[in-house]
């Protein structure tokens, strides 16, 4: 028996595992899936397959809303509707951990199978469930086939880039940084930048920018005893309450609480 559902999630779902595989069609650019290892970001027709017992969740950054389909089906029932080299193929990829591929030019195709997959739980129609583990099995096909090509080389081409991209906000923190400033010092396009950007790092440019800025913030929260006002400042944020939005987002506190927890308790 397989199920699907399609959501839209605007905030981190709770960490869980599951017995059983869950195949995840991506419906934008925002949110990702994060692993105890890894994150991978969501992508306009990327296909992501988590394999059972992996601990994860969904999360999307705060203003954001990931849309998403997923298809989920038990291994004991893979030898009643998959060839054997189906299920070979997905022993495979289960040994990969988390995999994802992209489907750029396969719109109309990938949106067919998606839909001939209905939300719900089970079928009592046999036929039905032959159409849908059939579309489930061209997807998986398609999946398998462009493992470590299109996406993995895309990633690496502009590795070194994104990098020294990284590097450069990391020491320019209380700078005003936007994608404009980016794109012209490091001579990329904007929507090359955006894209890749969030290809790497699972985030918006902002969106990092802002996560590096209340990490260095914690840091010093937890190291000095300089008022939070001085402290937001000195990480980049010119507004105060900005900076308590983005860091209660982050770790469901105000910076005083975070303070007090570390003083009294050594931790949060």
């Amino acid at each position: 028996m397989l199920w699907s559902f399609s959501a839209a999630i605007a905030e981190p779902s709770v960490w869980h595992d599951h017995v059983m595989f869950q195949l995840v069609l991506c419906g934008g650019e925002y949110g990702w899936v994060q692993t105890q290892g890894a994150e991978v970001p969501f992508a306009g027709l990327r296909t992501i397959l988590i394999p059972p017992g992996t601990l994860h969740r969904f999360a999307v950054e705060t203003g954001e809303i990931a849309h998403m389909k997923v298809v989920c089906f038990p291994p004991k029932d893979l030898p009643r509707y998959l060839p054997p080299l189906h299920i070979s193929m997905l022993d495979g990829l289960a040994a990969a951990g988390v995999t994802a591929t992209d489907h750029d030019g396969q719109e109309s195709w990938m949106r067919h199978l998606a839909d001939s997959i209905s939300d719900g739980f089970g079928m009592d129609d046999i036929w039905a469930q032959r159409l849908q583990w059939g579309a489930l099995g061209l997807l998986l096909t398609l999946h398998a086939k462009k493992q470590n090509t299109a996406w993995g080389h895309t990633l690496l081409r502009h590795k070194a880039k994104i990098k020294e991209i990284m590097s450069w906000i990391e020491g320019n923190l209380t700078e005003h940084i936007t994608i404009e400033r980016i794109s012209d010092q490091f001579a990329i396009s904007r929507s090359l930048l955006t894209r890749e950007f969030r290809g790497h790092t699972g985030k918006s440019l902002v969106g990092y920018c802002n996560g590096r800025r209340v990490q260095k913030a914690a840091i010093a929260l937890a190291t000095t005893e300089a008022p939070v006002i001085d402290i937001a400042l000195d990480c980049g944020f010119s507004n105060i309450s900005h900076f308590h939005r983005q860091f209660k987002s982050r770790f469901g506190i105000t910076p005083a609480v975070f303070r007090r927890k570390i003083s009294e308790e050594g931790s949060i």
